[in-house]
């Protein structure tokens, strides 16, 4: 396989099949544009798929919301600590990093969920467990008398 931009590369975290923003080669990374998890690049079968970078570490997921709210705009609730340290809990408990407010542990509940991947933000203001929000975060300090 030549390195150039391929079609789509196909994401583990989210099943997604996403455009590089950039030329791509063997083990290059590169973030879904879809979820925010950074990837290592494979060439296989003709097609070019990820590898989740650093994986299941508290680096991989701190990385993947912080990527994912960059690429959507979206900044965090006061809560991000606690809601991460939930994420890690569902890792050492089922595997993988699961929303901590939900009972479900499928790859559509991986975070960010397939909902908030889908658009709930936009449309709520905020994902289900509340670490992803919409619109300019407030300075406290302008909101100080």
């Amino acid at each position: 396989m030549t390195d150039g931009p391929p079609a789509r590369v196909f994401c583990p975290v989210c099943s997604a099949r996403f455009p590089p923003k950039e030329d791509v080669a063997e083990g290059k990374l590169v973030r879904c544009s879809v979820c925010g998890q950074l990837l290592v690049l494979r060439a296989g079968n003709g097609e070019w798929s990820g590898e989740r970078y650093a994986q299941l570490t508290d680096d991989e997921i701190r990385d993947r919301v912080n990527g994912f709210a960059g690429l959507r705009d979206y900044h965090f609730s006061e809560m991000k600590e606690e809601i991460l340290e939930g994420l890690l809990a569902k890792r050492d408990a089922f595997g993988d990093f699961y929303c901590p407010c939900r009972v479900e542990h499928n790859s559509d509940y991986q975070c960010p969920c397939k909902p908030t991947r889908g658009g709930d933000v936009e449309r709520h203001g905020k994902c289900h467990c509340g670490l992803f929000l919409k619109g300019m975060k407030r300075n406290r300090s302008a909101l100080a008398i």
